[in-house]
């Protein structure tokens, strides 16, 4: 087994209470990144809140909201067991933490994801992948654009 972080931060000119409320829409994460067709908050609110996921092949897992802290920082953690077989072979454990915080320079939105793999240098391969910095741009990208939409139906 093989620990990984992968990790991102972009700053958005944006109010903080805007940034955190596209972040924190757990149930529109497919709005944001590309590779899912669907997800969904299946139970809860916050902190145990369930989201299931189904990407563009159509594969399906869920995710609970383990840490909650309202306009700071939210984390989900996979139901590694609900992964489809190719997933569940090379990850062991994958979370993924949301952060936002108001600097002199903007708000800093960071992503993380933490987690360890299986299969040695393949699970390290899967996790170079996904760790890719235009992956994890595009999702950066994703948020931009939801954030930029939020702004106009403010104005």
């Amino acid at each position: 087994m093989a620990d990984f972080t992968i990790e991102t931060t972009r700053v958005f000119n944006a109010p903080i209470d805007i940034v955190w409320e596209v972040v924190s829409d757990a149930g529109g994460y497919h709005r944001v990144v590309d590779t899912l067709r669907h997800t969904e908050i299946t139970s809860g609110d916050g902190l145990g809140m369930v989201r299931h996921c189904i990407d563009t092949k159509g594969r399906e897992w869920n995710e609970a909201c383990t840490l909650w802290e309202p306009g700071k920082r939210m984390r989900m953690t996979v139901d590694v067991a609900s992964y489809p077989s190719a997933f569940r072979a090379i990850f062991e454990r994958v979370v993924g933490t949301w952060s936002v915080e108001e600097l002199a320079d903007g708000v800093h939105l960071s992503m993380r994801f933490d987690g360890a793999t299986k299969l040695g240098p393949i699970g390290k391969a899967a996790v170079v992948a996904m760790g890719r910095k235009s992956v994890l741009g595009l999702i950066m990208d994703g948020y931009e654009t939801q954030i930029r939409a939020r702004l106009a139906t403010d104005s």
